[in-house]
């Protein structure tokens, strides 16, 4: 899968998918491949998504030499707030030096099926360097229909082993909170990710340009296999 998904094993940005670097979740040219990570939270858009919980991350993916790929993706969120559990389909192609991702992912609540949506979701890649957007096609409760994701981002390896991932992004999030209204913020996030044989450590941070949401520290280790 293109490291650009907006949900990510590595708990977002990575996030995706994606997810994004995010250590995300990946399946290259293999047809099979697992992941599941551990982290201390669950970052999304630069937030927490578990209500700043430590969370278990894991999923499957399916790709043949078409392009073509499956795959399913599920988070622990809040004690109270069930599983996020995300299934998705896609296209991947190259066109010279670009690399392409055209797909739709589908958020499943177990608590709270209200919650449910689909995104639509694009990126280009070239090199390290990725841009993205996920846009809500489709919403349980339609009023959020149209929220958007825009997200850039890139990576690359400091010295053998180790990686840095940088990501830059602005939502616009429709009928929010209850409150009926949109709100939009930007948000960024950084990266350090240690890769052994045992599987991969990081610590990202992640914030937003909103001053009563906190800045985000975050830990963990995931395994591919």
């Amino acid at each position: 899968m293109s490291n650009t998904f907006s949900k990510k094993i590595l708990s977002s940005a990575v996030a995706g998918a994606l997810l994004v670097g995010a250590g995300g979740i990946s399946t290259a040219k293999a047809d099979l491949e697992f992941n599941v990570g551990v982290f201390s939270d669950y970052i999304l858009w630069g937030t927490t998504a578990s209500n700043n919980n430590a969370v278990v991350q894991g999923g499957v993916d399916y790709a043949d030499d078409s392009g073509i790929y499956v795959g399913t993706w599920i988070s622990t969120l809040d004690a109270d707030d069930g599983q996020e559990v995300d299934l998705y389909a896609g296209y991947e192609f190259s066109a010279g030096d670009l690399d392409f991702d055209l797909g739709l992912v589908y958020y499943y609540y177990t608590a709270d099926s209200d919650a449910n949506y689909a995104d639509i979701y694009a990126s280009v890649g070239f090199g390290p360097v990725y841009a993205g957007v996920n846009y809500a096609a489709y919403a349980k409760d339609s009023d959020y229909e149209g929220s958007i994701v825009y997200t850039i981002g890139g990576g690359f390896e400091v010295m053998p082993t180790i990686s840095l991932d940088g990501e830059v992004g602005y939502t616009k999030q429709k009928a929010i909170l209850d409150t009926g209204e949109d709100f939009s913020w930007t948000f960024w996030s950084l990266s350090l990710t240690k890769s052994t044989d045992m599987g991969d450590i990081s610590v990202t941070y992640a914030q937003t340009n909103e001053s009563d949401i906190d800045e985000l520290f975050v830990v963990g280790y995931s395994l591919s296999f």
